[in-house]
Parts: structure tokens; sequence; C-alpha cells
């Protein structure tokens, strides 16, 4: 039997989709950081005056959260095992990644 992408079960999609927006964070801090700094003593201001801050932030996470479908198809070409180790997260992460 054969798994196609929108059969993953929703829990695997969601601990795919985990990892994905974890690496994310930890690649785009910076860029949170500045949008952090810029919103820091603003209330309504911060809508338009940190725009910038957060459209780079929000590019940034997307370049991770947007390949949701890659490592869906990924998981199932290595098995579509439900228990994987860190190990072997790490390295559909980092395939999935480097995918451009």
């Amino acid at each position: 039997m054969t798994t196609k992408i929108d059969e993953v079960p929703k829990r695997v999609e969601e601990a795919l989709f985990f990892r994905l927006k974890q690496r994310g964070f930890e690649e785009c801090d910076d860029r949170a950081k500045q949008y952090a700094d810029c919103c820091r003593g603003r209330i309504l201001s911060m809508a338009w005056a940190c725009r910038a801050e957060a459209k780079e932030f929000s590019n940034c996470m997307s370049k991770y959260t947007g390949k949701i479908g890659t490592m869906k198809a990924m998981w199932i070409a290595r098995g579509a095992k439900h228990k994987m180790t860190e190990a072997e997260w790490d390295i559909l992460l980092n395939d999935v990644i480097a995918s451009d």
C-alpha cells in the first residue's frame, strides 16, 4: 500500500510542520529580534512602523514552513515511519531545506 501526500495522518503532519517551524525560528532568530525590538514600546503604531521587519520575519519563516508538501513527500518516500529518531528527523529536515 502506498501513501499519498493527502493521506498523511494529521498527527504526523503536525509533527512535520512543528519541525519545519522550529528550524525556521532557529534560522530566523535575528529577524524575530529585529521585529521584537521595533515593536517594543509600541501598541497601535507597530502595525505600520514595524511593517518592514514583520515582512522580513514572515518571508524568512515562509522559506521553512512553506516546505510542508516537500517534507510530507520525503517522509512518505522514506517509508512513512510514525516513530523516527532525532537523527532521522534531522536528516529529513536537512534534506527538505536543501531541496531548493
